[in-house]
């Protein structure tokens, strides 16, 4: 193996350690397991097709979570590119949670009146 290669490895390694260790740790400070959230909540926010009031399941995978640091700390461009922000507001409001209208989660703003 090439010697110099050892040194990029074991640096892509540790910030990939930092960024699971922030991740984890922003999801523990915002009442989110993302992984619960995807597999309940994926199919009721991703890009394309009707919004769908969202599955008892996703509503208790949502339950507890606090909004302004999950949209501060969890919300990245690579998941923003991934799910549709209205459909996210639209299954978030269905299930209780409070979102404001002119909050900002990522670079979405959360309009006045949500699109049906």
């Amino acid at each position: 193996m090439n010697k110099c290669a050892k040194p990029g490895l074991a640096a892509a390694a540790a910030v990939l350690l930092v960024v699971a260790t922030l991740l984890v740790a922003a999801e523990a400070e915002c009442g989110v397991d993302v992984g619960n959230v995807v597999s309940s909540c994926g199919q009721f926010v991703s890009k394309g097709g009707p919004k769908t009031p969202p599955s008892p399941q996703c509503c208790n995978a949502l339950n507890g979570a606090d909004v302004p640091c999950a949209c501060k700390n969890l919300l990245t461009p690579t998941i923003q590119g991934l799910i549709d922000m209205n459909k996210a507001v639209f299954v978030g409001r269905s299930c209780g949670l409070s979102i404001p209208a002119g909050m900002k989660c990522g670079s979405f703003i959360v309009p006045s009146q949500m699109r049906r």
